[in-house]
């Protein structure tokens, strides 16, 4: 019988690679034994220490789930240092590692610098004195990065080659997928229950209200819809959401019919601008009478964002399906009005007070709209207006909705926002898009937009009506006209 061979360096770097892809239940079950698991291998197989970091369920924060040196002193150092780092505020070349989605190395003379600048409490990473170089790692690509690993080298060692660069890559991006399906495990049963928990609230409001999952099976279905459909919820419930009731699309310039199948959600999969899609459909009742009703589709999203089905507020029109069309968006540009934005907000704020996280409304005054556009023919006043509104519309998030309100007054209510800087920024995109010049009769145009801001946040849970949010953003108004960025945050919930 031979002697056992000793395994190459290859195949025990193939190893630790399947040993991470196994770990979901780890990851699952204790995200800390997962990160340790992850920095042991770096320090072991890479040397010589090792972090591994995670986003905060609000984004707010990347936290310290995993620690790992050769050294068992220093070690203790990385696992004793900040166990948390506020988003945006620690060490730059994080942030712009996690803002790029591309890895970073800095070699001992780039450390030398970077050191020379050191907070141990913004980068506790660099714990451990002597560090030559370190290389930096996001886990997932730039837009949806669910935390950042970092390797550091003790001093006198040589920076890593390209080869232990790529085995480290290949380590993120591992543990980067390891995450993500432990993550979906953990968050499947939680958004079913988002889901319903939200579908359920809306049951207070006296428009039918729809909701289904990514597969298309209905997960909520309150009393209007009872009322207006003829099947009871216990009925409905898990059947599928585009045959249940035969659903027709109605050709907006035909008036022909047809049906909608599956692809009717792609719709919101391109959905950029209001966050929205409103259309006009005939629905089957149980007794077998067509009724007509206009449909506003919206992506349902859970607390991180991700869009986990399908909410649909169906106004029965019977025989006034144009009318009431025309009633709830605005004439020129075709955006919701403040009709269906009171709608859309008293559905927010029931999602709120049940506990669905940061909520924003945004409203947008251009006080000297009005002005340019006096003296211009009707049409050419309107197409500029409505060139002004799709800046505005793309420049929000999926799902966001944005209204006009007045004529020169626009509102974007945006859900699921994860903290103040990203709405911090959703203003700016607005305001970036409204201050683009305005050109018509050969004159340029320059609007000076003003943005007030009013946020709701989970954590008070204080009762606000539709027009009083929407009143909180106004009330900045004035202060946003004095700010050089031309944002102001009122009061918030």
């Amino acid at each position: 019988m031979g002697l056992p061979t000793t395994p190459s360096a290859e195949t025990r770097r193939l190893r630790a690679i399947v040993a991470i892809a196994r770990a979901v239940n780890d990851a699952v079950i204790d995200e800390r034994r997962f990160g340790d698991l992850v920095a042991r291998t770096v320090a072991t197989l890479v040397g010589d220490g090792a972090t591994l970091w995670l986003y905060s369920l609000d984004n707010s924060s990347l936290v310290r789930v995993g620690a790992g040196h050769r050294d068992a002193i220093s070690a203790m150092l990385l696992r004793e240092g900040a166990a948390s780092v506020l988003r945006g505020r620690g060490d730059a070349v994080v942030d712009a590692v996690l803002d790029s989605g591309a890895a970073a190395v800095l070699n001992q003379d780039e450390m030398g610098r970077h050191i020379a600048e050191f907070d141990p409490q913004l980068a506790p990473w660099l714990a451990v004195c002597g560090v030559s170089s370190v290389a930096v790692l996001p886990l997932g690509d730039g837009a949806w990065p669910c935390g950042v690993l970092i390797a550091t080298r003790d001093a006198g060692r040589p920076s890593y080659t390209d080869d232990e660069f790529a085995f480290l890559q290949a380590i993120a991006e591992t543990a980067a997928s390891t995450v993500n399906t432990a993550s979906l495990l953990t968050g499947s049963a939680a958004a079913v229950e988002e889901l319903r928990r939200q579908a359920t609230a809306l049951d207070q409001l006296s428009d039918v209200v729809v909701a289904w999952d990514n597969e298309g099976k209905v997960i909520g279905w309150n009393a209007a819809a009872e009322r207006i459909y003829g099947y009871s919820a216990i009925e409905a419930l898990g059947c599928d959401a585009y045959t249940l009731l035969d659903t027709h699309v109605i050709d907006p310039e035909t008036g022909q019919r047809s049906p909608a199948d599956r692809a009717y959600t792609e719709l919101l999969d391109g959905l950029t601008g209001a966050g929205s899609v409103t259309l006009d459909l005939t629905q089957r009742r149980a007794d077998g009478e067509t009724v007509a009703v206009t449909r506003t589709l919206t992506g349902l999203a859970d607390r991180q964002g991700r869009i986990i089905g399908v909410i649909a507020i169906d106004h029965d029109l019977g025989d006034r399906g144009p009318r009431e069309r025309t009633a709830l968006h605005d004439a020129v540009t075709g955006l919701p009005n403040a009709r269906f934005l009171r709608d859309h907000v008293e559905r927010v704020l029931i999602s709120w007070a049940g506990g669905a996280g940061l909520a924003a409304a945004l409203v947008i005054q251009l006080g000297d709209l009005n002005t340019l556009l006096k003296g211009l023919p009707t049409d050419v006043a309107g197409q500029l207006v409505k060139v002004l509104a799709g800046r505005l519309a793309a420049s929000l998030r999926r799902g966001d909705v944005i209204a006009r309100t007045g004529q020169d007054e626009f509102v974007v209510v945006a859900e699921s926002v994860g903290d103040v800087a990203n709405v911090e920024r959703l203003a700016k995109r607005l305001v970036t898009a409204a201050r683009q010049p305005l050109a018509a009769g050969g004159q340029t145009m320059l609007l000076h937009p003003a943005v007030g801001v009013s946020m709701l946040d989970d954590r008070q849970p204080v009762q606000l009506t539709p027009e009083e949010l929407i009143g909180q953003a106004a009330d900045a108004l004035p202060a946003a006209r004095a700010d050089p960025a031309h944002i102001s945050f009122g009061s918030a919930a």
